[in-house]
């Protein structure tokens, strides 16, 4: 009897510590989401996804409106960098600037089929065109962060540089730049080729 209660002990000591660790890997999840802001993100994708498709069409304008915005304001960036002659900052910049873009015509073009499936009243059509809407926005969103984060070549700058040259105790004086007398090969009885037999 003795020895079943402290089996059944042992058994809820463990399980306790079982649910302790659950709890504990639980509550630091929810600490790295709200780190990473991704609770945010989803609770953005929830109420995204409850609006109806005249929310959606006027939701779908102001990411349109948004990413052109974003277009002239990396314009602008790519402009200084070209009258800075900064050409590793104007490569970079060019880049983002094509992709977002791309970008801004497909979403055009989603933005259109998006109107188009609203006036027919297409609510599957409507929320895959939306769908695909919202990913181009956080594509915008991340060449956004990339456009901000190109470099000019003044990061490689190092201002005015000196070279000292030290020469070790024991290294050869000979001077690379004089070349040294190579005496002829002595050539003993040289013996000339036979002539051929066509000549």
């Amino acid at each position: 009897m003795a020895r079943r209660l402290r089996v059944l002990m042992i058994l809820v000591a463990g399980l306790a510590l079982v649910g302790t660790g659950f709890g504990f890997a639980g509550a630091q999840a929810e600490e790295t989401a709200d780190e990473d802001g991704s609770a945010d993100s989803e609770a953005g994708v929830r109420r995204l996804a409850n609006l109806n498709p005249a929310e959606q069409l006027a939701e779908g304008r102001r990411i349109q409106e948004g990413g052109d915005q974003l277009s002239r304001r990396v314009t602008a960036m790519l402009d200084e960098a070209r009258q800075d002659r900064d050409i590793i900052r104007v490569t970079c910049l060019n880049d983002k600037l094509t992709q977002i873009n791309a970008n801004l015509r497909t979403l055009t073009t989603r933005l259109d089929n998006l109107e188009a499936a609203v006036q027919s009243q297409d609510s599957d059509r409507g929320g895959h065109e939306f769908t695909v809407i919202t990913v181009l926005d956080q594509k915008l969103g991340l060449l956004e962060r990339e456009a901000g984060q190109c470099i000019g070549e003044d990061i490689f700058e190092t201002g005015a540089t000196t070279v000292t040259t030290e020469i070790e105790d024991g290294a050869p004086t000979i001077d690379p730049a004089v070349l040294p007398d190579v005496p002829r090969a002595p050539v003993e009885d040289f013996i000339p080729p036979a002539a051929s037999g066509t000549s």
